[in-house]
């Protein structure tokens, strides 16, 4: 294995590392990027050709750098195609981390993607003495295209969905203002916001040759289902190096793996595992968003329609008689599941709970009251769709971050428009809700 490494390291050196210099990447005028075609500035264009030499300048650290990340990208690659994420967001790891995956930011940011805890566990990966999923390559991975996939629900548009993933939702729609979803192009300018245009950078210089390097390196493994073992057992059976076996799972902290889940392994290169999954499918799913999958109940149970007509608050909806998932409903209801998905603030993957509203039309921009006293267990989403509310929209007007965050009771939202800036947050100690 080793003298594998060797060898192919040896070559990319005579490949890249002679007395040829490393051709630098030219920052084209037009560009595309996820579903967008992108038209740059002659301003920008300088801005953005001044990070790619700056990335490219160094020719040892920058082929570190492709290498380190052409050898996860398959990996990444097959979680975004079944998440159904762009390819393109497979460069923002090598901006967020490099590929390193114990890196920690000076905001206390971890792993691959960067996630701060808070945000981890709000994106249902695992972060305690045992197991840090921020650097599981494949969780993480997976973590991270829910989250711009949420992004994306808000602005339907990737590239404000990029700049979501630094800035926050909250804060990009802050930042963004009123902005119009939808659109295929956009033009690239000085105003652009910075994180944007380094990622720009970042993909412009590495696509390539991260390309080129998939075809001569080594691919990793994944030992499919790990838990109640040690690394170390791991490794002799698959003949595998112990410390090059820890380097790729720096997310284990505890000695033994837990046996709560199956927790994919990755291995290095050349290992023989009796075991193999590509990439096998990793729970990273919310807890409010993981139900038990769909079962109807039997038609002599309870004799009901899998759901029922409703009008509320002016809007056209349903309420499910039972759990069921988007594309299940979207059949039912002759009507095209992304767009019923977008209705509801949801995301693809979530499941439908029976007893809810959900509408099947595009809610409104603000409530038709005032002001909603916040009841006990309910959250942002939840209130949204009782009032048939837009869930960015309410976000905004309440200056919320966190559309899953369990709210204090009392706290009285506004409906209808922006609460004023410095005005504190209210409390009412009743259920009732209404005009004030």
């Amino acid at each position: 294995m080793r003298k594998l490494l060797l060898l192919v390291l040896c070559l990319l050196s005579a490949v890249y590392g002679g007395s040829q210099p490393l051709s630098t990447p030219r920052v084209p005028a037009k560009m595309t990027f996820a579903d967008l075609t992108l038209h740059l500035t002659e301003e920008a264009r300088r801005e953005i050709q001044a990070d790619v030499d700056a990335l490219t300048a160094n020719k040892r650290f920058f082929m570190a750098k492709a290498e380190r990340a052409a050898l996860y990208m398959p990996l990444v690659e097959q979680i975004f195609a079944e998440e159904g994420l762009p390819d393109d967001f497979k460069y923002l790891a090598i901006q967020e981390s490099g590929f390193i995956a114990d890196a920690v930011s000076t905001s206390q940011a971890v792993g691959f993607w960067q996630f701060k805890k808070e945000t981890a566990l709000e994106m249902g990966l695992r972060v305690d003495g045992k197991v840090d999923e921020r650097q599981h390559i494949l969780a993480a991975s997976r973590a991270a295209a829910r989250y711009l996939q949420q992004n994306n629900f808000y602005f339907n548009n990737w590239l404000y969905a990029l700049q979501a993933y630094q800035m926050g939702a909250g804060g990009a729609m802050q930042a963004l203002g009123e902005v119009k979803g939808g659109q295929k192009k956009l033009t690239i300018d000085k105003k652009t916001y910075w994180y944007v245009k380094k990622f720009l950078a970042h993909k412009i210089a590495f696509e390539d040759i991260i390309e080129e390097l998939k075809q001569t390196q080594p691919t990793l493994q994944v030992y499919a289902d790990g838990r109640g073992k040690t690394l170390q057992q791991i490794a002799a059976e698959t003949n595998s190096n112990p410390q090059e076996l820890a380097s790729f799972n720096t997310w284990l902290k505890a000695r033994r793996i837990p046996d709560d889940k199956a927790y994919p392994v990755i291995l290095p290169a050349g290992a023989q595992p009796a075991v193999l999954a590509a990439t096998p499918p990793v729970d990273t799913r919310p807890a409010d968003t993981a139900l038990p999958p769909a079962t109807p109940p039997a038609a002599e149970e309870l004799n009901l329609p899998p759901f029922n007509p409703i009008r509320l608050n002016g809007l056209q909806g349903v309420i499910p008689n039972r759990p069921m998932t988007i594309d299940q409903l979207a059949e039912l209801l002759a009507t095209d599941a992304a767009k019923l998905a977008k209705y509801n603030d949801l995301l693809p993957h979530n499941r439908l709970e029976p007893g809810q509203v959900y509408y099947t039309q595009s809610k409104r921009n603000k409530g038709l009251i005032y002001y909603h006293t916040v009841r006990e267990g309910e959250t942002p989403w939840m209130i949204a769709q009782n009032y048939g509310i837009k869930l960015n929209k309410l976000l905004r007007m309440n200056r919320l971050k966190n559309k899953n965050t369990l709210l204090t009771p009392g706290l009285v939202l506004w409906l209808r428009r922006n609460k004023p800036a410095g005005v504190a947050d209210d409390y009412f100690p009743s259920n009732n809700s209404g005009e004030k």
